[in-house]
């Protein structure tokens, strides 16, 4: 199964106007263990990202972690506002991949060999809470897109895993995600205008299209402990506070890289040769 990690450097430059490029050590621990881990258990995966994502990988000397590196991203997300839609990179990736393909996030470890058929498989549902997911009427455009016919009571469906088999549904899916971020008013909401392009469209469209669907975590269950699949989501920022937590995390990482895929031992010394934050 072809599965995709992306990149785009867009967000970032967006929050550090100035200075050279980088990702979190982590992050790129994490993103490290979940394409090797990918490419063990489930088949192929391309690091999908912008010519200085590409260039950064490739320094860095860690691309071989990935079966091939695609820099097909535009720098400057045609246009899209990469503050106000930071997971923009995402639908665009997606246009230009062929179905069936498999989105993870960087941040998101399959840890088992998954058997997915011909349904959209997502990595849960979500609940819709007001400050999240609000009201169509909520959203102002420069030019209003379609939105109409649509069913808002669906529950909007994470996207940290995204597994499309269909390809006309994924070009129906993400081209309406892509001109809702176009046509959407410049504002200062950096959440609930992105999560609705990105996973409570995707849930819509699905109704719209009578597109069966299923996940791989039950909404309910999110914090019960399995050994299945790990989402560093939540504890991001917990990282990027607490150096303590930071270091204990890349050390549990590097003896997993070392002990779970020897053949790529060698990067961590990259890794931690660049003096990476």
């Amino acid at each position: 199964m072809h599965a995709i990690h992306i990149n785009s450097t867009a967000p970032f430059f967006a929050k550090h106007k100035d200075g050279a490029y980088f990702i979190d050590k982590f992050d790129l621990y994490n993103a490290v263990i979940s394409a090797l881990q990918w490419r063990r258990v489930n088949g192929k995966i391309s690091y999908v990202t912008d010519k200085i994502g590409a260039d950064y990988i490739k320094n860095l000397g860690i691309s071989e972690v990935w079966d091939e590196v695609l820099p097909i991203l535009d720098e400057k997300q045609e246009g899209i506002d990469p503050t106000m839609f930071w997971a923009a990179g995402k639908l665009l990736a997606l246009r230009e991949i062929p179905a069936p393909v498999a989105m993870v996030d960087t941040d998101f470890i399959v840890w088992e060999k998954l058997d997915l058929g011909d349904k959209i498989v997502a990595a849960h549902r979500e609940d819709l809470m007001d400050g999240v997911y609000p009201s169509k009427e909520y959203f102002r455009f420069k030019k209003r897109p379609d939105i109409d016919g649509l069913d808002w009571s669906v529950l909007p469906l994470n996207t940290a895993f995204l597994y499309l088999p269909d390809e006309d549904f994924k070009q129906y899916y993400v081209n309406r995600a892509i001109s809702f971020m176009k046509q959407a008013a410049d504002c200062d909401d950096y959440l609930c205008y992105m999560v609705f392009a990105e996973q409570r469209l995707l849930a819509m469209c699905a109704k719209q299209l009578d597109k069966p669907v299923d996940t791989l975590l039950d909404k309910d269950e999110l914090f019960f402990l399995q050994n299945r699949f790990t989402h560093l989501w939540g504890a991001k920022q917990v990282l990027r506070q607490d150096l303590g937590a930071m270091s204990d995390f890349c050390t549990r990482a590097r003896k997993r890289i070392i002990s779970d895929f020897p053949d790529y031992a060698y990067v961590v010394g990259k890794i931690e040769s660049a003096q990476l934050k």
